[in-house]
C-alpha cells in the first residue's frame, strides 16, 4: 500500500469509527474521534427539521450526549449501513470527504455528507460535518431518479416494488419508458425539459416546485394511467401511483383555474377516467349540466378535450403562499 491509500484508508478508518460510536451509542468513542475546538462545526439538513448548525465542540458535544441519553438503542454498523460515491481529497494536514450513507440508527435513509478532517500531532480529527437529508428520502409514493437519456439512476422501495407489471411504465436497457411506445416520446420530452431546467441554476423556490404530466394510456378497466416528470432535491424524478399527488393537483388547479367546488368534483371524477354519462350519474344531474360544466372548465383552463384537460390538471401547483 503506498502512502496515498494509507492515508486515504486512515482518514476513512476514523469517519467508520465516529459512526460506529455514534450507533453503539458510545458518547466517549465518537467525541475521540472529533477536533474539540471552538472552530469545530456540525451543519444538518434535514427535510422535517429544516437546518441546524452547532458552533465549536462544546455546543455540539451537549447535543449529542443528549440525543445519546434520550435515545439509547444500539446499532451495528455492518449489515446496515454502507457508503456510495466515496470521494477522499487529501491536502497536507486536511482532508475532505464526501460521500452518501445509505442506513442508520433509523433505517434505510440516505443522507449526504461532507467530512472535513484535520491532522494533529499524527492523529485525524473531524473538524466540520456537513450532512443533509432530501425530500425525496422521505416520499410516500414511487420515485425513480432518471438521467437526461431516462437511465435509471436509483428508485426507491415503493417503485421498485411496484414497477414489475406497471401497466404503464417498463424498464429496458436500463431506462425507463412508456409500455406503449406511442406515449414514450412525451415522457421523453418530459425528462428533457426537466434537466434543461435543472441546468438552468435557477433556485427552485422561487416558483412552484415544477412537474410534468404524462400521459400512459388506460389500464384494462379503462382507468387513465399517467406519471409526473418532477424536480425535487436538485434531481430529475418520476413519479407514479401517488395518490396525494392526484389531489394536490387538484386542489392547485381548483386555485390557478379558478374551478367551482362543482367544476372541481367534475375534473376528479374525469381524471379517474369516468366519461360524460358516468360523471352525470355520480353527480346526480343531466348529462347537460355536465356537458356545460366542462365546457366551462375547458374555457377555463384553455383546452379543448378531455386528455389534454387531464395534462393540464395534472401539470399544475399553486404557488406557494
Amino acid at each position: 500500500m503506498d502512502e496515498r491509500e494509507a492515508e486515504r484508508t486512515a482518514v476513512l478508518a476514523v469517519i467508520r469509527a465516529e459512526t460506529e460510536a455514534w450507533l453503539q451509542r458510545d458518547f466517549e468513542a465518537l467525541a475521540s474521534h472529533w477536533l474539540q475546538s471552538p472552530q469545530t462545526r456540525r451543519m444538518e439538513y434535514f427535510a422535517s427539521l429544516g437546518v441546524r448548525v452547532d458552533e465549536g465542540w462544546d455546543p455540539i458535544a451537549a447535543r449529542l450526549r443528549k440525543i445519546v441519553e434520550r435515545f439509547p438503542d444500539k446499532q451495528a454498523f455492518a449489515g446496515r449501513v454502507h457508503w456510495e460515491k466515496v470521494n477522499v481529497v487529501i491536502d497536507g494536514n486536511v482532508a475532505w470527504v464526501t460521500f452518501d450513507q445509505i442506513g442508520s440508527d433509523t433505517g434505510e435513509d440516505r443522507k449526504r455528507q461532507l467530512r472535513i478532517l484535520h491532522r494533529i500531532d499524527g492523529v485525524w480529527k473531524i473538524a466540520c460535518m456537513v450532512m443533509m437529508e432530501g425530500d425525496i428520502e422521505a416520499a410516500d409514493c414511487p420515485l425513480i431518479e432518471v438521467d437526461e437519456h431516462a437511465r435509471i439512476l436509483w428508485t426507491n422501495r415503493m417503485a421498485r416494488e411496484r414497477m414489475p407489471g406497471h401497466p404503464g411504465l417498463v424498464v429496458a436497457a436500463g431506462r425507463l419508458r412508456a409500455r406503449r411506445s406511442e406515449h414514450d416520446v412525451a415522457l421523453r420530452d418530459a425528462v428533457r425539459f426537466a434537466h434543461i431546467e435543472l441546468q438552468s441554476q435557477r433556485p427552485l423556490v422561487v416558483a412552484p416546485k415544477q412537474a410534468w404530466a404524462v400521459t400512459l394510456g388506460e389500464d384494462a378497466t379503462g382507468v387513465p394511467l399517467y406519471c409526473w416528470v418532477l424536480l425535487e432535491d436538485g434531481k430529475a424524478l418520476i413519479s407514479f401511483d401517488d395518490a396525494q399527488t392526484v389531489e394536490r393537483r387538484i386542489a392547485g388547479a381548483r386555485e390557478v383555474f379558478g374551478l367551482s367546488p362543482a367544476q372541481t368534483r367534475l375534473a376528479r371524477l374525469i381524471i379517474n377516467g369516468e366519461d360524460v354519462a358516468a360523471a352525470a350519474k355520480r353527480l346526480g344531474v343531466s348529462v347537460n349540466t355536465v356537458r356545460t360544466q366542462l365546457q366551462r372548465i375547458f374555457d377555463k383552463t384553455g383546452v379543448h378535450s378531455q386528455s389534454a384537460l387531464v395534462r393540464a390538471l395534472l401539470s399544475v401547483e399553486a404557488p406557494t403562499k
